[in-house]
């Protein structure tokens, strides 16, 4: 099966002519694929986009959906919605973006409600999983956040985001991907280092790496985080190149 390279729909936001303009430029650099992201769609009837005019939007423009990058408070909130656009536009991944804790026994407590969520989609044919940030990479214990997560609920899926694995937080992502392998449903693609974003390949996150040992291991889905305007769009490409190199 084909590698999938797609967009994270948080970093079109700010493109000129909003969401709709944004798919039709990404659809003519040859990505047909979005991380839908709920930002984009609030549970507010005066927002200015709304789970119909995204479905409605993506559909217009060819475009299919991947590893939706969606809240616990959506969960409970709009689960049914959100589960019905994922399936009816492809992914089989729902991931929760973000959580916050202020040491490891806040970390492991918010486990029973992923179970939770993870034993509800397994019903409906989704998968959980989660995306690291910096602070899923401190190290509490004898190991760090991320690693605590996905040790303690094996069906938990990992989205490892390589522009944060900077070499003074002392991990190489490609030992990581190693370490879960079968469990790494996807990479957030960029890079950065200590000044900040780079070109992907640029940076000090040994990005190449990084992916080529996603794709010896069976990770199939690589989702573009640089920022989408005109400005950026010639980088972009270079980055599209780059990653399109080592997927293919």
């Amino acid at each position: 099966m084909a590698n999938t390279l797609a967009f994270q729909l948080y970093t079109l936001q700010k493109f000129e002519g909003g969401y709709k303009a944004a798919f039709d430029a990404i659809k003519g650099l040859g990505v047909d694929t979005i991380e839908a992201w709920c930002g984009a769609v609030p549970a507010d009837p005066d927002a200015s986009m709304s789970m119909h005019g995204l479905r409605q939007a993506l559909s217009d423009a060819g475009m299919k959906l991947t590893c939706g990058h969606i809240t616990v408070g959506e969960f409970d909130q709009r689960y049914a919605e959100w589960k019905n656009l994922l399936l009816e536009l492809g992914s089989r991944n729902w991931v929760i973006p973000f959580h916050k804790a202020d040491n490891l026994e806040e970390w492991l407590a918010v486990l029973p409600k992923f179970r939770e969520m993870s034993d509800r989609m397994k019903q409906d044919g989704l998968s959980l999983g989660y995306h690291n940030h910096h602070m899923e990479l401190v190290r509490m214990g004898d190991k760090h956040v991320m690693e605590h997560l996905l040790d303690n609920m094996p069906e938990l899926q990992a989205q490892f985001h390589i522009g944060q694995f900077l070499p003074d937080r002392g991990i190489v992502l490609a030992d990581w991907i190693r370490k879960y392998q079968g469990r790494v449903c996807s990479l957030h693609v960029n890079d950065s280092d200590s000044s900040g974003a780079t070109r992907v390949g640029e940076g000090a996150c040994r990005a190449e790496e990084a992916i080529r040992a996603a794709v010896d291991t069976g990770v199939d889905t690589f989702i573009m985080e640089v920022w989408f305007t005109k400005e950026t769009m010639d980088g972009v490409k270079k980055d599209l190149d780059f990653v399109r190199r080592l997927i293919a």
